[in-house]
C-alpha cells in the first residue's frame, strides 16, 4: 500500500521542499510521515489536503492503513 503523502507528492510533482513551503511544515516532519513512523499527518499537511480538494479524514484513514499495513510487513519479515 502506497503512503498517500508520497501520492499526493507524486501527483504534483512536488519535493519536500515544495511540500514544507506549502505547509509551513520541516523536511524532517515530511521524511518521518513518509517513512510511516509519525503516529499523525501534521495538521497542516492536512490542512492542504483540504484546500486541494480532498477530505482530509479520508487521507488520515489512508495513512493509519498504510501504517498498519506496513507494521503488518515488518512483524512477518
Amino acid at each position: 500500500m502506497e503512503n498517500p503523502l508520497k501520492k499526493l507528492m507524486r501527483e504534483n510533482d512536488w519535493t519536500y521542499n515544495n511540500l514544507g513551503t506549502l505547509t509551513d511544515v520541516s523536511n524532517s516532519t515530511i521524511y518521518k510521515t513518509l517513512k510511516g513512523s509519525r503516529a499523525k499527518i501534521n495538521r497542516n499537511i492536512l490542512n492542504l489536503v483540504e484546500e486541494l480538494g480532498e477530505d482530509p479524514q479520508k487521507f488520515n484513514k489512508k495513512y493509519k492503513e498504510f501504517r498498519a499495513a506496513k507494521r503488518k510487513e515488518l512483524i512477518n519479515q
